[in-house]
């Protein structure tokens, strides 16, 4: 929990009726109206009017191309919805930068070298009486193949290339409850050979063609299950797989192909449950929820992945319930046993929830799913195996795959492709075909800005200079007058010894720091820390309160947050007794670190980036989503100062956990304001880097938070100037969970590209201003790129100037003497988010708002 080291980032009853009774994980949503959702199915099956029935087997596979179903859904276009929304000032912006160093690149995609050149015909299917489920669409269309011919179904709309008779009206049975369904196909277009629709539809056949590859659909992603590893000496196992995406991007259709990596436990939910148990705790329920909620399982008679979202300890696998196919009730016992073959040990495990998501919703299921304890695998890490050295660095030799591995691993899926009959038969159906290497780009290697401290010019090499700040004098220094620590009363020697490095250490960098008044507690408990706080603050007038904790107890750190920054309003420093330990060589870099924090706190400045000073305001915003609490948190920090060092912040709470920010005028209000105050004028031209937006929320980004930027630079006009402020201003959405991954070097030997690598052209999307940025350098596989999309640019900055700024606010980030991957400004707000989301749940102090407190 130490601030020196903290990261960031009516249920069914017994016996219930039918239309009460939960759904059990596998099985199928309602396949008729008023049907609960919950009643154990076999698969469904459809005839036409009469023979030919279609086999539960039929409806087990991922989806069907070709004389069968679609995919269940485009799960690898999802990721990139919207993807055509235009960001691009005009078809003929030029966004394409200049200067740096050219670097010959490649990145993980393939050229569609050939691909559909026909036209399909586009009918919209409807079913009466109304069917929900898009499983039982596919499978009551899949019976008229030889009508339809060629096709693809997505569960509304049906692409062919087989002009049908219109109106159309088929019949087909549904075995399950022997209803007659008539299937209406309604011509509504023709797409000819280059429309975005084919992307959907390559994406399609795509996924298809992996499940030929005897791949497993674990979510979103397909996994190799025969590849998969277990982690030497840990109970984890690591599946690998494939991110599949096809799109259009500046020239040519692209294939996207990315390695992911799925830790599964071999360690259950009740697992978990039991050792809570064992602990002998008060409070077992909720510790209990408080640990599974949240968290996702994977059940493994049918390799599908949950969410936990409740524990009900009100049933229990010996509950019973509606078997509505065979009209009895079954314990949860006898059902798994006899679908499944699964034995469960034991009968008074309570049950786990899982909700609809909102597609579940949206296709009609609204009923949660109960699960098995004993039958369910965690996956993920938890807390305290992140905190394992030894495991994660055993977990990352498997899933920190280095670029020549990388890039083997591609070919190897390629290569895969062309010599499975199935997929190729596939894939000429259609007319697809893939290049069989990975597709170059131009890069350019922009300079890196010297770091400016208070004694010299520091030249900065791959993207760190943290041996160049021991003996340099800050940027900007402050005094800290008067301040308090409180330990626990056993560790009084080793707390004083370490503040003395503190004071050794900040002697050097023009930040001195006098002896602390020093309160020792008999116990460690919250209250012991809460009652300190609040009965020696207010007895003197301390810049800065330092804690030390025994452990790293997130209570106690929480309390200590709260306390000083909500109600009292100064700031605090938390650390913990494990870093107090090892040789004085660590010791002192630990100190070193601690003393530098605690100096920003109070508004120093370790350094300052060597570029140009503008009348600019430069603004980061990041959400924190509290899924527990269904809340959502907005943090967002401004420059005021013509370097872009000091930042005024502001945060919110929104009762709804949603992205998009109803706040952002009121955050841009607060900032101008701060901004005036500091410099008596408004700043002439405005970024805003936002985090954690996909590309779906981009309309309504533009919509709300653009307008609400507007608006409030039109108010703080009025207010200020008495006449009309309109600045130039940029908006940037910065998005770190990409696909996209480059690598340098000679063919034979791929490599990590160097830090300020920008790609502006060949992946990036034509209808986007956009870039991607390698800001860092990695000791460890393969660099991950940031992209920079541009929404809207009345600044009319050049792209050369967006690729520059974005790569010298990587270095100003305080916390660390080197790049980030994302701007400063993004890595603050993503700060304070976390702070007040996870720990505080609070709004703190204003007279904080002009100090990097949450550091």
């Amino acid at each position: 929990m130490a601030d020196a080291t903290r990261r960031a980032g009516g249920r069914g009853r017994s016996n219930a009726p039918p239309q009460q009774a939960p759904r059990r994980p596998g099985d199928n949503p309602p396949i008729s109206q008023g049907i609960g959702r919950g009643a154990v199915r076999t698969a469904p099956q459809v005839t036409t009017a009469g023979p030919p029935v279609v086999t539960p087997a039929a409806i087990q596979t991922p989806g069907d191309v070709a004389g069968a179903t679609a995919i269940e859904s485009q799960r690898a276009p999802d990721r990139e919805a919207n993807r055509n929304i235009v960001t691009r000032p005009s078809p003929t912006f030029v966004k394409t930068g200049s200067g740096g160093a050219p670097l010959d690149v490649r990145s993980n995609y393939f050229q569609l070298i050939k691909k559909p050149d026909m036209h399909l015909l586009q009918y919209r299917v409807d079913f009466t009486p109304e069917i929900d489920h898009p499983g039982v669409k596919k499978a009551l269309i899949r019976v008229h193949e030889k009508t339809l011919g060629k096709y693809v179904f997505d569960g509304t709309l049906l692409y062919n290339t087989t002009r049908l008779a219109q109106p159309l009206e088929l019949a087909s049975r549904r075995t399950s409850d022997e209803t007659d369904v008539k299937i209406t196909l309604d011509f509504k277009n023709e797409i000819q050979a280059g429309d975005p629709v084919y992307n959907s539809v390559m994406n399609l056949i795509l996924r298809r063609c992996l499940a030929n590859l005897n791949m497993v659909m674990i979510r979103r992603d397909y996994y190799d299950a025969a590849a998969r590893e277990d982690v030497p000496g840990h109970p984890i196992t690591i599946w690998p797989g494939y991110l599949t995406a096809i799109n259009h991007h500046e020239k040519d259709c692209l294939l996207n192909v990315e390695i992911v990596h799925k830790f599964l436990r071999r360690d259950s939910a009740l697992d978990i449950m039991d050792r809570i148990r064992r602990s002998g705790s008060d409070g077992i329920k909720e510790r209990i929820t408080a640990e599974l909620v949240g968290k996702i399982v994977m059940t493994g008679y049918n390799n599908k992945t949950y969410r936990i979202d409740d524990v009900d300890f009100t049933q229990s696998a010996s509950s019973t319930f509606h078997l509505r196919k065979e009209d009895r009730d079954i314990s949860y016992i006898n059902y798994y046993k006899e679908r499944y073959q699964q034995t469960i040990k034991s009968v008074t495990q309570p049950l786990l929830v899982s909700k609809p998501t909102r597609r579940d919703i949206n296709r009609g299921n609204n009923e949660n799913v109960y699960l098995v304890p004993e039958l369910c695998g965690m996956t993920g890490l938890s807390q305290e195996q992140r905190a394992n050295f030894n495991l994660t660095r055993a977990i990352s030799t498997i899933t920190r795959v280095a670029p020549d591995r990388r890039v083997e691993t591609l070919m190897k899926f390629r290569r895969r492709l062309a010599e499975t009959p199935q997929i190729q038969q596939e894939l000429n159906s259609w007319g697809i075909q893939f290049a069989n290497d990975i597709v170059n780009c131009q890069a350019r290697i922009l300079p890196t800005k010297a770091i400016l401290t208070g004694g010299k010019k520091i030249d900065v090499r791959d993207g760190d200079w943290s041996r160049s700040m021991h003996n340099t004098k800050m940027q900007v220094s402050v005094r800290l007058d008067h301040w308090l620590v409180i330990h626990p009363n056993s560790m009084g020697q080793q707390v004083r010894s370490f503040v003395q490095l503190i004071k050794r250490v900040g002697g050097p960098q023009g930040f001195n720091v006098p002896e602390p008044d020093y309160i020792s507690l008999e116990a460690d408990r919250t209250t012991n820390y809460a009652n300190a706080l609040k009965n020696e603050l207010p007895k003197k007038s301390y810049d800065i309160v330092m804690c030390v904790l025994r452990t790293g107890r997130e209570d106690i750190y929480s309390v200590i947050k709260n306390i000083t920054f909500c109600q009292v309003g100064i700031a605090s420093q938390v650390i913990t007794g494990r870093i107090l330990q090892g040789d004085e060589r660590k010791q002192l870099s630990v100190a070193t670190k601690v003393m530098t924090q605690i100096a920003c706190k109070l508004g120093a400045e370790p350094w300052r980036v060597d570029v140009p000073n503008k009348p600019w305001m430069i603004c980061g915003y990041d959400t924190y989503h509290d899924a527990t609490q269904k809340r959502a948190v907005g943090a967002f920090v401004a420059s005021v100062n013509p370097c872009y060092t000091r930042y005024n912040s502001s945060v919110k709470i929104h009762s709804a956990n949603e992205e998009i920010s109803p706040s952002f005028q009121d955050h841009m209000l607060t900032s101008l304001r701060a901004y005036y105050l500091a410099n008596r004028t408004l700043p002439e031209k405005i970024i805003i880097y936002r985090d954690g937006v996909g590309a779906g929320d981009i309309v309504r980004l533009m919509e709300t938070e653009v307008t609400a930027v507007k608006s409030a630079c039109t108010e703080a006009g009025n207010r200020v100037l008495s006449g009309k402020y309109t600045p130039g201003i940029a908006f940037v959405v910065v998005s770190k969970r990409i696909n996209t991954r480059f690598f340098a070097g000679r063919k034979e030997k791929p490599e990590n590209p160097p830090c300020g690598t920008v790609v502006d052209n060949t992946v990036t999307l034509t209808d986007r201003f956009d870039f991607f940025l390698v800001s860092q350098k990695v000791n460890q596989g393969t660099v991950s790129p940031t992209n920079f999309n541009i929404i809207f640019n009345s600044a009319n900055f050049t792209p050369e100037i967006h690729q520059s700024m974005a790569y010298s606010l990587t270095q100003v980030y305080y916390n660390w003497p080197g790049t980030l991957r994302v701007p400063a400004p993004v890595q603050y707000a993503h700060k304070l988010a976390y702070l007040v989301g996870e720990s505080i749940r609070n709004l703190p102090r204003p007279e904080l708002a002009k100090f990097p407190y949450y550091l």
